[in-house]
């Protein structure tokens, strides 16, 4: 082979998205972690996942997204929800444990962990997830998955962690931690930067913002999706009256998780103020078709 085809060749394979699916054809361990009560789109996410066969889903936690406008212990709001979209669902069975009710470390810094039944259940599944990895995927502040970690550094190279946050400059390779997630625990998602051998997958708002849906027509859907899409329905209604659209951020990270030939998926380095090392790094998505996925779907359900 010439020496330039060669060379172009270990470049492609180099820089080639990891494969999602283990080698087996035993589905991915999961645990969605979620600060469901900040918005409408937690609910979505979970609502697609009831019907997904690629992942063993072992749990849905519960995360924080305190703010000054947002009340105290915001984690018993997100866990409510939670619930009620699970009792309808009649998948009460799946574990929910609730998270922390406040941020890792303080708000000048620090990485001392906040122990929950959320952070025990990571640990516990990673331990147990075999020769393949736990795949936690932080839809909101990453708390919970960053306290595991602390608490128990050997679960460290047994995950595979994606989380939605922080904006990316693609062409001038510039990041921005002004970003909702990763201010309601700075802390947290320094800290999964940080951790060298963590294999860590970001999907910046920067790409997700690119999935958004118009209110009239997910209406006309949601009225023919079960009771599943008359509580989504309901949620819009009651949290945002006004909305007549709505980005689907949390949606975009799952389903590009869940299908890879739908996003484009890059090494890239760290900030300049974190450990020096690579992540991987979501720029584009196919919004077009991950929405004819997820009705698909929906529109399957009793």
């Amino acid at each position: 082979m010439p020496y330039l085809a060669l060379l172009l060749l270990l470049l492609t394979t180099a820089c080639r998205a990891p494969v999602v699916a283990q080698a087996s054809t035993e589905p991915v361990p999961f645990i969605l972690d979620a600060d469901t009560a900040n918005e409408i789109d937690d609910l979505y996410a979970i609502a697609y996942l009831f019907a997904e066969e690629g992942v063993d889903w072992r749990g849905l936690t519960s995360a924080q997204w305190f703010h000054h406008m947002s009340g105290d212990s915001t984690v018993y709001q997100s866990q409510r929800l939670n619930e009620e979209l699970l009792a309808v669902a009649g998948r009460m069975d799946l574990p929910h444990p609730r998270g922390a009710d406040t941020i890792m470390g303080h708000p000048w810094g620090g990485y001392d962990p906040r122990d929950s039944p959320a952070a025990r259940f990571i640990i516990e599944q990673a331990r147990s997830a075999g020769a393949g990895k736990l795949v936690v995927m932080c839809i909101g502040a990453s708390t919970n998955l960053a306290s595991a970690i602390a608490l128990a550094p050997d679960i460290k190279d047994k995950i595979r962690a994606y989380v939605l946050g922080f904006q990316y400059d693609t062409e001038g390779g510039f990041w921005n931690k002004d970003e909702f997630n990763i201010r309601r625990d700075l802390n947290a998602a320094n800290y999964l930067l940080n951790a060298e051998g963590l294999e860590l997958h970001i999907m910046s708002t920067s790409t997700a913002r690119q999935y958004q849906w118009q209110r009239d027509p997910t209406f006309e859907r949601l009225d023919r999706s079960g009771p599943i899409g008359a509580y989504l329905k309901a949620r819009w209604e009651t949290f945002a009256p006004g909305a007549t659209s709505w980005i689907m951020w949390d949606v975009a990270l799952l389903q590009a998780f869940l299908k890879p030939e739908q996003a484009t998926e890059i090494q890239v380095t760290t900030p300049p103020e974190n450990t020096r090392r690579q992540v991987w790094l979501y720029t584009d998505i196919d919004e077009e078709a991950m929405a004819r996925d997820f009705w698909q779907r929906l529109l399957s359900y009793p």
